[in-house]
């Protein structure tokens, strides 16, 4: 299958210091690296002390939505450290991790397991500790070319950046005494910029097309190119919708071994529901659509309703 659809325009490092647990590691890591390269950002600075001659440190930080805040607070906690800041809004917020020795625990973490052009932030943070005199060594892990099924980075890399749709109409059905539910349309839906780019250095330019093909391979769907109006500036970007059954399918299957632990988690469990009923058309029936009409009022995230029990199993195994 070619995943690329024009129609649209249509087309080693030494942490004795760490003892980490593997199974620990090889799930926590790839799903952290998968979710800053979604909705992170690595600082390394250009300097070592600024104009008064303070020392200028670097730092990862992770953007989020303010629904997801106890999910982070989750993440502080499982790393040891770092420190949380909210917009005025209260809609949203930072993870932010400066501190010496959570930042090196985080780089383990995510070393070895980036799959996006941006690793090329997180080799120049290795390089920048590389260089501070007392440092322990950090090898740079090359990009993970696994199996996207094999760990937990498009877990991440959905958390940060995926979104799930769902819509329908009732309508007369000349079967039933009652209105049935049509047009049930619901998919994952995944965008990416373009291109990764650093506003700094004008010649790190990269495009983003091939992981996305290999997402869509993996869904067994088609990439697509689209434009958004931002702002100020037309961004160019590419995008995944998992349309077909045997996408959801896919989704369905992987979002379970490696499973979502933000406020989207409850959409996608409701939508699972729902692709059960489509499937064996029970929606047509008067119990089916009850169902539907129960699980479409749990998709939209409600504090009020949906309980976060699952992250005490966040990771922590």
């Amino acid at each position: 299958m070619n995943p690329i659809s024009s129609s649209k325009k249509n087309f080693n490092a030494s942490f004795s210091s760490f003892n980490f647990d593997s199974s620990f590691e090889n799930r926590l890591g790839p799903y952290l690296a998968g979710l800053i390269e979604g909705d992170g950002h690595i600082y390394t600075p250009s300097l070592l002390r600024d104009l008064k001659g303070r020392k200028i440190v670097p730092s990862i930080e992770i953007a989020f939505d303010i629904k997801d805040l106890l999910l982070f607070e989750k993440i502080k906690e499982v790393l040891g450290g770092g420190y949380i800041t909210l917009r005025k809004n209260n809609q949203s917020g930072r993870l932010f991790i400066k501190k010496r020795t959570i930042l090196l625990k985080l780089i383990r973490l995510i070393n070895g397991y980036m799959r996006t052009p941006k690793i090329e932030a997180l080799h120049r943070l290795i390089d920048w500790f590389n260089n501070e005199k007392g440092s322990d060594f950090i090898i740079k892990k090359s990009e993970d070319l696994s199996s996207l099924n094999s760990n937990s980075w498009l877990s991440g890399f959905l958390e940060a950046d995926g979104n799930f749709y769902l819509n329908w109409k009732l309508s007369k059905s000349k079967k039933f005494d009652f209105l049935i539910p049509t047009n049930i349309i619901y998919y994952l839906r995944l965008s990416q910029r373009q291109m990764y780019t650093r506003k700094v250095n004008s010649q790190i330019s990269e495009s983003n097309l091939n992981i996305m093909a290999r997402i869509g391979y993996m869904l067994n769907t088609k990439v697509i190119e689209i434009e958004r109006n931002r702002n100020e500036y037309l961004e160019k970007a590419y995008l995944i919708r998992t349309d077909k059954i045997e996408s959801k399918d896919l989704m369905f299957a992987y979002l379970n071994k490696y499973p979502l632990f933000g406020y989207k988690r409850f959409a996608l469990l409701n939508l699972e529901k729902i692709h059960e009923l489509v499937r064996s058309k029970e929606h047509k029936t008067m119990k089916g659509k009850l169902k539907l009409i129960e699980y479409t009022s749990y998709m939209k995230y409600n504090s009020s309703i949906h309980k976060w029990e699952h992250l005490n199993i966040f990771y922590i195994n």
